[in-house]
């Protein structure tokens, strides 16, 4: 049986950004749970901050964001593991959210010449419903995200 996935994807500035779902690992920083925020949500980039993920396991990639962003996901097989990459540039820092049964949080730096780069690996757990927080330390901020599932290698 062939399995299918189904991507949603919902950017709106001012509520609720992207549907999406991610994980990684390397360089981020584990940081406490970013504090509330009334900021407003930012708006699209025309950029592109990370190359594309492999197409086979994306479940979601924003190419270029600037201020905070969030999304959800839902359908995740809950048997494979997540990767989340984000990265930023323009001065300052965004501190990641990725909300569900076990959360986690990662800050990335973001320099302003170049792309900082930050990741977190989110193992298997119980689950297919995940939320993603970006929060920028400036609006101006351009940050983008790949989302994927680790298929086993044989």
């Amino acid at each position: 049986m062939k399995r299918t996935k189904t991507r949603t994807i919902t950017a709106a500035a001012g509520m609720l950004g992207v549907t999406l779902a991610f994980a990684g690992t390397a360089s981020a920083q584990p940081d406490a749970p970013p504090a509330a925020s009334d900021e407003p949500f930012g708006h699209p980039g025309t950029g592109q901050i990370l190359p594309p993920a492999p197409d086979e396991d994306t479940m979601f990639s924003i190419p270029d964001w600037i201020g905070n962003g969030s999304a959800v996901t839902a359908s995740v097989i809950e048997t494979l593991p997540i990767a989340v990459t984000v990265g930023c540039q323009g001065g300052g820092s965004v501190q990641v959210h990725v909300g569900g049964l076990a959360p986690a949080y990662f800050t990335v730096q973001c320099p302003v010449d170049s792309v900082g780069v930050g990741s977190v690996d989110i193992p298997t757990r119980p689950g297919r419903d995940f939320q993603f927080t970006v929060h920028t330390s400036d609006p101006s901020i351009h940050w983008g995200i790949n989302a994927l599932q680790i298929r086993p290698t044989h």
